[in-house]
């Protein structure tokens, strides 16, 4: 079945700030993109360029099977792995630090175990095109085939849904759900975060919200 159609933002605006969370000016953050993007001549060379360093260069938690819950943006990239949620907010920084708007998608998916996980991607606005567009920095593996294609179609890790409780949601958000930071905050390891994420039926009720979580050090 077609992926649903992105809910366009009325601005790109909110999708460019910083905030503890998506840590865009941060010095590692920062340093990284322009590292990344460095040789680049167009836009789209720049977003696939950070996008393949998340998606690649960061290893999912379970795939690399380490159990420690590494979430604070900064601190990715020296841990080397990170839950799907956190990549994108890791690629949604980097591109917010050079200057390309990005925001946050989230996905429902049902688990061959019968129960559901919360999945993370992202979304980028193509200035030349107009569009948006939604990328899954989560990690190929077999059976997991994400891609950038710069005709606009998109190619995300997990486009098919068949059970009543999956769901994708439209809207892109400028900042994590309040839900997503308070089950990192008191989760204790990976396991216990993606098992806590099944408490999440359904996305918040205001699209585009801004999250309203305590300030979070970096």
């Amino acid at each position: 079945m077609p992926l649903p159609p992105l809910v366009r933002p009325v601005s790109v605006t909110p999708y460019l700030a910083c905030s503890p969370v998506i840590a865009c000016t941060h010095p590692a953050i920062r340093s990284r993109a322009r590292e990344l993007i460095r040789g680049t001549s167009t836009e789209y060379e720049q977003i696939q360029c950070l996008y393949t360093y998340v998606r690649d260069g960061i290893s999912h938690s379970v795939d690399a099977g380490q159990s420690r819950l590494v979430w604070k943006t900064p601190q990715v990239m020296a841990a080397g792995h990170a839950l799907c949620v956190i990549k994108s907010h890791l690629f949604v920084s980097l591109c917010r630090s050079v200057g390309i708007p990005a925001g946050l998608c989230y996905q429902r998916l049902k688990k061959e175990d019968g129960t559901y996980v919360l999945h993370g991607l992202a979304a980028v606005w193509i200035e030349d095109d107009g569009r948006w567009i939604r990328l899954d920095p989560r990690g190929n593996k077999p059976g997991v085939d994400a891609q950038f294609n710069p005709d606009g179609t998109e190619q995300i890790a997990y486009p098919e849904m068949e059970d009543q409780g999956e769901w994708l949601d439209p809207y892109i958000y400028s900042e994590p759900w309040d839900a997503v930071i308070h089950l990192l905050q008191v989760s204790s390891d990976v396991p216990s975060f993606i098992s806590a994420t099944a408490q999440i039926h359904s996305p918040p009720r205001h699209a585009h919200r801004p999250s309203s979580s305590l300030p979070i050090p970096v």
